[in-house]
C-alpha cells in the first residue's frame, strides 16, 4: 500500500509539472524606433463601466502613446459609453443591423473595420496594463518576434486578487495556461492551442489576409479559434504570461459573475489541448483529490507510517500547486492549502459547461443569452 501510493503520487506530480513547467514572461527591450507605430486599441465592450476606467487610465499613461483607442459598445444598458468618452477613447456604436452576427467577436471585427492603425491590439475590458512602459515592452517583443518570420502576440492577463471569492478561479488560471500546449516540459514540440481569449496583437495587413474575426464568428472561444486559422496560414502565435506587464481581475462583479464567466466556455476551450497534455491534467487533478483522501485513510488505520505519508504527500502537492498558481496570478498562498476544495469547484463548473454546451446548447455571457451553433472547421 505504501509503495504503491508514493508511486501513484510521485507519478501526479511529475504530471503537474509536466502540464506547467515554465511560463515565458516578456522582458523590458530598449527599441527607439516605436513612436511613429500606428496601434491601434481595439476594446469589445458589453457592460463595462466599472472596468473601463482602470483600462483606459492606464493606457493614458503609457510612455508609447496609441495611435488610437476604440471602445466598440456591444449593446450596452449601463454607462459603458458614456465612461468611455469621459476618459478620451473614441466609442463606435456597433449597429446590430450591419453585420450577420453578434458578441464580442462581431464587435472586434467591426472595430478592426473602422480601425485607422497599422497594428491591432484586442483587449478585454477588464485588463490593465501594470506599467507605464508595458505598451513599449510589448510591442518591442511583437517586432522582436517579426523579424524572422509574420507573427501574432498574445498574452495571458496575470490576476490581481482583491476579494476572497476571487481565489476560486485558481484552478482555471492555472488550467488555462497548461492547456495552451506551450509552458510543458515540451515547450515548442506541441503546437498551441490558440491564442488567449483576453489580448491579441496582430498588424493589420494579417489579421484582414486571414479573415479576422468574422472567421470565427460562430465561435464563443475567438481567440482561441482565431489562433487556430493563423497556425493553419502558417503564421506563429507567440503565447506570453502577462505578469508585470498584463495584469486583470476576473469577474470583480461577484461570484456569480465568476460562476457564469467560467461555465460559459472553459469545456469548449479544452477541445485545442494537446492529448498528452489532457492525459497529465486528469493525473494531477486526480492526485490531488487522492492525496485528501489518503489522510481520512490513514487516520482512520491510526498507522503512524501511514499518517506521516500522507500529510507529507499533501503539503509536496501544496507546493506545487501555489508554484503553479503563481505563475497565473497572485493567488493567496494560506487559502490554497484547502486545494482538493478549490479542484472540487473546478469539477463542479467544468461539468456544468459541459452540460449547457453539449446539452442546452446555450451560454450566458454580459446578460445575453448565446445559442451555439455546430462546430465549424476553419482553415
Amino acid at each position: 500500500m505504501i509503495y504503491l501510493y508514493g508511486v501513484f503520487i510521485l507519478v501526479t506530480l511529475i504530471s503537474g509539472w509536466f502540464i506547467l513547467w515554465k511560463v515565458p514572461f516578456i522582458n523590458p527591450k530598449q527599441d527607439n524606433n516605436l513612436q511613429n507605430k500606428k496601434i491601434s486599441i481595439i476594446i469589445p465592450a458589453r457592460n463595462e463601466e466599472n472596468n473601463l476606467p482602470v483600462l483606459l487610465n492606464s493606457l493614458n499613461n503609457q510612455t508609447l502613446k496609441p495611435f488610437e483607442v476604440l471602445v466598440i459598445d456591444d449593446d450596452s444598458d449601463d454607462r459603458t459609453v458614456e465612461v468611455a468618452e469621459e476618459w478620451g477613447a473614441r466609442v463606435i456604436r456597433f449597429p446590430k443591423n450591419s453585420m450577420d452576427w453578434v458578441g464580442k467577436s462581431a464587435a472586434c471585427y467591426y472595430g478592426a473595420k473602422v480601425a485607422q492603425g497599422d497594428l491591432f491590439y484586442f483587449l478585454d475590458a477588464d485588463i490593465f496594463l501594470a506599467k507605464s512602459s508595458s505598451l513599449e515592452e510589448i510591442v518591442s517583443e511583437f517586432y522582436a518576434n517579426n523579424i524572422k518570420e509574420v507573427s501574432v502576440l498574445s498574452i495571458q492577463p496575470y490576476h490581481v486578487i482583491k476579494k476572497l471569492y476571487e481565489n476560486l478561479s485558481v484552478v482555471f488560471n492555472i488550467l488555462v495556461l497548461a492547456g495552451m500546449n506551450r509552458f510543458s516540459i515540451l515547450e515548442k514540440r506541441l503546437q498551441p492551442a490558440g491564442a488567449f481569449g483576453p489580448s491579441l496583437f496582430i498588424d493589420r495587413k494579417t489579421y484582414f489576409n486571414i479573415g479576422g474575426h468574422k472567421k470565427v464568428q460562430d465561435s464563443i472561444m475567438e481567440n482561441i479559434d482565431l489562433g487556430n486559422v493563423l497556425l493553419n496560414e502558417g503564421i506563429s502565435v507567440y503565447l506570453y504570461g502577462g505578469k508585470g506587464n498584463l495584469h486583470f481581475r476576473m469577474y470583480p462583479e461577484g461570484y456569480r459573475s465568476l460562476a457564469e464567466g467560467w461555465s460559459k466556455s472553459f469545456f469548449s476551450g479544452s477541445k485545442n489541448t494537446h492529448p498528452f497534455i489532457l492525459m497529465g491534467t486528469g493525473l494531477w487533478i486526480t492526485g490531488a483529490f487522492v492525496s485528501a483522501i489518503f489522510i481520512i485513510y490513514s487516520m482512520v488505520t491510526g498507522k503512524f507510517i501511514l499518517i506521516l505519508l500522507s500529510f507529507i504527500s499533501y503539503f509536496i502537492y501544496y507546493y506545487q500547486f501555489v508554484g503553479m498558481a503563481k505563475k497565473a496570478g497572485d493567488f493567496h498562498s494560506w487559502l490554497l492549502i484547502f486545494y482538493p476544495l478549490l479542484f472540487g469547484y473546478f469539477i463542479l463548473l467544468f461539468t456544468w459547461s459541459a452540460i449547457k454546451t453539449h446539452l442546452f446548447k446555450r451560454v450566458s455571457r454580459k446578460g445575453r443569452e448565446i445559442r451555439l451553433k455546430e462546430e465549424k472547421h476553419v482553415d
